[in-house]
């Protein structure tokens, strides 16, 4: 018998009216061919102020498996992609964002090393960003390299499609409310000896619409990385939770 999903998948969507469309064509023309997976999807529309949340109300109509999550008005990515966590039964999830930048033809190659049980942590690795602007594409290098520096590990994307194990997820306390929380589970994961493998990514940039990364968000998980070091060097700094079925929100203390 079943014990649930192997797989969950976790997209956070804030005002992709123009992308959600073919981003569950293209998803699902991969899922429904590994249906050996065992999956679930889980979409958190995060208060769209276009027409995002009515597109893709008609859009899952026409597919299976999907929980929606659906926020009246605007939580950001974080709260999304955490509230996503906590409704994942699988004993994997992976985030996948639902800009289309990220080829969902390339799932296989992820969750065959999820399968092969190699990883605890998967990162993809966007080796070339042809599609960045000069700008973004520096300001990308700056923060890996500030990351690496801070916290005395080598890891060349923090902010891409990844994959954890579950029994991470539920270890640890997301302290984060920033683009900080990717990387918060990556050190994290690092500080408790689990395995964390990266594999090449193709970035094929934006499909349509406008990124709402700008300098300000940035700039707080900037912040966040400086507070959390400070943390990380404090006594008392704990990877995990004392009690696995704790799992509080809290901002980084120093």
């Amino acid at each position: 018998m079943s014990q649930g999903p192997f797989i969950s998948f976790i997209t956070p969507v804030f005002n992709e009216e123009l992308n959600i469309a073919n981003f569950l064509q293209n998803l699902y023309s991969v899922l429904n061919s590994h249906p050996h997976w065992n999956w679930e999807l889980i979409i958190v529309e995060d208060g769209s102020s276009d027409n995002t949340r009515n597109v893709m109300l008609e859009e899952v109509k026409k597919y299976p498996k999907i929980q929606l999550i659906l926020h009246d008005k605007n939580q950001g990515y974080t709260r999304s992609l955490k509230d996503g966590i906590a409704c994942a039964r699988g004993k994997y999830l992976m985030y996948i964002g639902a800009d289309e930048e990220f080829d969902s033809s390339e799932l296989p190659h992820f969750v065959d090393v999820l399968l092969t049980g190699q990883a605890d942590v998967l990162l993809g690795v966007r080796w070339q960003r042809n599609a960045y602007q000069l700008f973004r594409f520096f300001l990308s290098v700056i923060y890996i390299f500030l990351l690496n520096y801070l916290f005395k590990i080598r890891v060349n994307d923090y902010n891409w499609s990844q994959a954890w194990s579950k029994d991470l997820l539920d270890r640890i306390e997301l302290r984060s409310r920033s683009l900080f929380v990717l990387p918060e589970i990556i050190i994290k994961a690092h500080d408790l000896g689990l395995r964390v493998k990266e594999i090449p990514s193709n970035h094929r940039g934006r499909q349509a619409g406008k990124s709402s990364v700008n300098m300000r968000i940035m700039g707080h998980a900037l912040l966040e990385a400086v507070t959390f070091w400070r943390y990380r060097r404090s006594k008392e700094y704990r990877p995990a939770l004392e009690s696995p079925a704790r799992r509080p929100e809290a901002a980084f203390s120093n």
